[in-house]
């Protein structure tokens, strides 16, 4: 039976809480001050902690150094209790490391919702965590794919913000992947049996100019709310309930339906338009940008209060051109893909990779990311024959095509072979742009190996 501590010196909130609690299953410890707390954390450690966020002898977050680690490995959830919310205090305790936070009076549905997300003794096995280490030295992480100290970085901080009830914002450029890293934190968190609802703020105007208002798609609308409205409709935050909210390009969102959405949030509840009466809900708010967070409130294209509260839990990921090899584990993937889709179909026998198609993936910095690698893939694969010579699908077609090919060295017989060293670097950095960890790569040596060359060559 998972155990619960509750920290709360108001009696009868103390009494209903508890009650809530042996209801769902949970065997109840109490307190009333944060010393008590820390005695019973001393008998037993509980699955969840409640907290109130204001005791007698102190702030309930006062509360979380004294938390032990819970097998097998995770961080205690807490749940902070209180009845005069700010954002400051909300990002306040988030960067604690809380769990999540409840308005008093406490939205009992909301709370059972929270519950039912706690993990039980021992729901992750050291067989799971054994299997997941092993799948991330391959480079596979959820959906995600590669082994580059960069992405690494990435699943670090997706292991350890899934599990949270965190908003978060997830910034890079376009094509990196960020609709599929939502999806991963979706999939590792306690929502994943919840929808993961996707909503490209990109084309909110569209569905305004065909008569439906941008809040009518955030919130939904009554029946009889605008011309049109015949019936009630499900907004996004309905359809999330339960699950999350990834919201693409959330700058695109106009600031009125920002400022909307971010009281949804720290409410939890919400008004159709046309409605009168609060609805309740329970949702994860994942955003995602490809502009500099910081700049866009500048510009006053992202509400400052919402930026806020998202950058408590905020992602950033590389640019393909920072991911080393991944290009080529990447492309390497989606054609073995290719090919189990083509021997379903009985298309013949599966397509082989050349070297050279290879080099051609490490040596181009990729500019449209992985978004644009999976593309030349999949165009590149379509025009080959049995082996994939090449990227350049699209040679014959003119004027956007990237000309990824090395140049080529012409060399004298009885040029020193120096001489013919510094040639091939110099035209292998010119083929890759300068990018020097590419041109060691192709090279066939280390970038470090090939940074002593070049300070050589520029002492000569």
């Amino acid at each position: 039976m998972p155990h619960a501590l509750i920290v709360e010196d108001d009696p009868n909130s103390l009494s209903g809480l508890s009650a809530i609690l042996a209801a769902d299953g949970f065997s109840v410890d109490t307190a009333a001050t944060l010393a008590d707390a820390r005695a019973a954390l001393t008998r037993v450690i509980p699955d969840v902690v409640l907290v109130d966020l204001n005791l007698p002898d102190g702030r309930g977050l006062d509360l979380l150094q004294h938390l032990p680690a819970q097998p097998p490995g995770g961080a205690l959830p807490v749940i902070v209790m209180t009845g005069n919310a700010t954002i400051e205090s909300a990002i306040e305790g988030l960067r604690h490391g809380i769990w999540d936070y409840l308005l008093k009076p406490v939205n009992i549905p909301r709370l059972r919702s929270l519950l039912a997300r706690i993990p039980r003794p021992y729901e992750l096995t050291e067989e799971v965590r054994t299997l997941r280490t092993a799948l991330r030295q391959i480079g596979r992480f959820g959906p995600m794919l590669g082994r580059s100290s960069a992405i690494q970085h990435v699943y670090d901080s997706i292991e350890r913000l899934a599990p949270t009830e965190s908003a978060m914002l997830i910034h890079g450029e376009a094509g990196t992947g960020k609709e599929m890293a939502a999806r991963t934190l979706h999939q590792l968190s306690r929502r994943r049996k919840g929808p993961f609802v996707v909503h490209d703020a990109r084309a909110a105007s569209a569905d305004a100019a065909s008569g439906r208002p941008l809040a009518s798609l955030l919130f939904g609308h009554e029946r009889g709310a605008f011309g049109g409205a015949d019936h009630r409709e499900p907004g996004l935050v309905d359809q999330a309930c339960g699950g999350t909210l990834f919201i693409d390009e959330i700058t695109d969102l106009p600031r009125s339906e920002q400022e909307a959405l971010l009281r949804a949030l720290d409410s939890q509840t919400f008004i159709r338009v046309g409605g009168s009466s609060e609805v309740g809900t329970d949702f994860r708010l994942i955003a995602a940008t490809r502009a500099v967070p910081r700049e866009a409130v500048a510009r006053g294209v992202l509400d400052e209060e919402l930026w806020l509260r998202l950058d408590s839990a905020a992602l950033t990921l590389p640019p393909l051109r920072e991911r080393g090899d991944d290009a080529a584990l990447l492309a390497a993937a989606w054609i073995d893909e290719l090919n189990q889709e083509a021997h379903a179909h009985g298309d013949g026998s599966a397509r082989l990779i050349a070297p050279s198609f290879i080099r051609e993936c490490l040596a181009y910095d990729w500019p449209g990311n992985v978004r644009e690698l999976h593309e030349r893939v999949r165009q590149a694969y379509e025009a080959s024959g049995e082996v994939l010579e090449t990227l350049q699908a699209e040679e014959g077609s003119g004027g956007n095509a990237h000309d990824m090919r090395t140049g080529r060295v012409q060399v004298t017989v009885g040029t020193p072979l120096a001489d013919v060293e510094e040639m091939l670097i110099r035209a292998t950095l010119d083929a890759v742009g300068g990018t020097r960890h590419r041109a060691a790569s192709l090279l066939g040596i280390s970038p470090k190996t090939l940074y002593n060359k070049l300070q050589r060559m520029r002492l000569n």
